[in-house]
């Protein structure tokens, strides 16, 4: 995804829209760190090479928490940046 359709698609949520480039950094980043967690509790058939489609709702509720936006949104960032979090643990920063 280039970054154009990236802002484009988050601009389409208004929660997300209000978001600033440090939450979704920081959204990204932790996604990426948590892809261990994410990927445990899906069914055996879901390939790791590849981002789940739903998040586990403790993952959900954590970054809900780290970012401030509520759940509903944190299920929408997942299905626009998934593939980006997906892609490794090279977003570097530190929190």
């Amino acid at each position: 995804m280039d970054v154009g359709s990236l802002f484009l698609a988050i601009q389409q949520h208004r929660e997300l829209a209000a978001m600033s480039y440090i939450d979704l950094g920081r959204f990204l980043r932790y996604a990426s760190l948590l892809k261990d967690d994410i990927i445990q509790p899906q069914p055996h058939t879901i390939s790791i090479m590849a981002a789940p489609d739903i998040l586990p709702p403790s993952i959900t509720s954590f970054l809900s928490n780290v970012v401030a936006i509520s759940p509903k949104s944190v299920d929408a960032l997942w299905d626009i940046t998934k593939d980006l979090a997906w892609a490794g643990r090279e977003m570097g920063g530190k929190d």
